[in-house]
């Protein structure tokens, strides 16, 4: 074994038994669900489904070669036309970089707003959940426009917040909008959105206001901004970053029963969701690990014919494409090095440098409500000031509505400069 295999081995398994621990300790459930009432209905009408396919202009074309400037650079920007009354949007294009340190080219948009500002307005980073790997699955191609992935998360999180006085800006991600390696539930994401928050303060100075900032995400998101607070010290430390949302946080933990699960075979006779998550992560795993992950591990004979072309579809298309049961396109064999690969892009590795707000549906069969349980507990082992809350009647979705209220008055606060609520005590 090579000594970096010796030390990711030790990693996942002190990460996995203190995973494990987690879990069992949040078993006890000692948590109070939020009093708000429940409706699984919420984000699942036709216009969240994110089928319809966003247009790629030139706009996504990075300048070769790329300039020698600092991550959260601008490239270019342009007005982004159709955006609701009351609030002006442009897409940017931003300085960041790669699973290997190299530079690299990403894309989003800033909404905000449209009215004067004496004091500028707070900037919440978005992380957007899964809605695919390729640009037209991205969030600044039509974020206005009904029936695209960008719209499905204006309508989720963007709206919300600018409707509450505060501007948004909405990564891509890495090979959602300009070119780049597929990226998803890896521990780079972090630098995405850390970059997409320098870019932000950058965009205009006279209305945004660079001493409060924050993150938000939902699902791969919610996991994305976890790594984002976690290292924020470290690869962004001259931000002012206030607090951390995470909403239903995904993830892979290094835990070989849970990496079992992920891919068991669960006698279902038809298609869903897990189809289209275990595309991406397959797809953007082997081509970030090929030699430790090669595609072939992950993928059936009817996969390896079948899954690079639904790869390059969004979710939604996926949901209603990839119809045949999960274990036609995929392995239940997987690779041991999956661990390894897990428990190098777990998202809370040490104590966080802003206050994390954790929040859960307790009917979600996206995401096992106990993993949620899991991290905020992990959070608290580590020192950091966390909170977590769950809602009772919620799915994956709607949970995101359910709490509204919720992260909004959190991040009021965060802005305010009041002490950050923690609920670890006790647990």
């Amino acid at each position: 074994m090579t000594p970096r295999a010796r030390i990711v081995s030790v990693v996942a398994v002190v990460l996995g038994c203190a995973l494990i621990a987690a879990l069992l300790l949040a078993t006890t459930d000692q948590l109070t669900d939020r009093n708000v009432p429940g409706n699984p209905a919420l984000g699942l009408t036709s216009e969240f489904d994110g089928v319809v396919n966003s247009p790629v202009t030139d706009f996504y074309n990075p300048p070769s070669p790329l300039p020698h400037v600092s991550a959260g650079t601008i490239l270019k920007s342009e007005a982004i036309d159709g955006a609701p009354k009351g609030v002006k949007a442009s897409r940017i294009m931003y300085m960041s970089q790669n699973n290997a340190g190299e530079p690299l080219a990403i894309t989003a948009y800033i909404a905000m707003p449209d009215r004067p500002t004496t004091t500028g307005f707070p900037v919440v980073a978005i992380a957007h959940g899964t809605t695919g790997l390729d640009p037209q699955c991205g969030m600044s191609q039509a974020p206005f426009t009904p029936g695209t992935t960008g719209f499905e998360y204006w309508n989720f999180l963007g709206a919300q917040l600018v409707q509450s006085g505060m501007a948004v800006v909405v990564t891509d991600y890495e090979g959602m909008g300009a070119p780049g390696t597929p990226t998803y539930l890896l521990r780079k994401q972090g630098y995405d959105v850390l970059d997409s928050l320098r870019a932000a303060t950058r965009f205009d100075p006279a209305v945004i206001d660079a001493n409060n900032l924050a993150m938000i995400g939902h699902s791969e998101g919610a996991y994305v901004t976890l790594v984002g607070a976690d290292m924020a010290n470290e690869y962004a430390p001259e931000l002012s970053l206030r607090g951390s949302v995470s909403i239903a946080p995904g993830g892979v933990p290094p835990v070989p029963a849970a990496v079992k699960a992920i891919v068991a075979d669960t006698g279902s006779k038809s298609g869903g969701p897990r189809n289209g998550y275990i595309t991406y992560l397959s797809s953007s795993w082997s081509a970030t690990y090929p030699e430790l992950l090669p595609f072939s591990s992950w993928v059936t004979e009817k996969g390896a014919a079948e899954v690079p072309t639904y790869a390059k579809q969004c979710q939604g298309q996926v949901v209603q494409q990839m119809t045949a049961p999960f274990t036609d396109y995929f392995r239940q064999d997987l690779p041991p090095e999956l661990i390894q690969v897990a428990a190098e892009n777990q998202p809370i590795t040490r104590k966080s440098p802003v206050p994390v707000l954790l929040l859960q549906g307790m009917k979600d069969t996206g995401i096992v409500p106990q993993v949620t349980k899991g991290m905020f507990q992990l959070e608290c082992a580590y020192g950091s000031t966390a909170e977590y809350q769950q809602f009772k009647n919620d799915t994956h979705r709607s949970s995101v509505f359910a709490s509204a209220e919720t992260y909004t008055d959190w991040l009021r606060d965060r802005f305010a400069n009041k002490p950050a609520p923690s609920n670890c005590q006790g647990m």
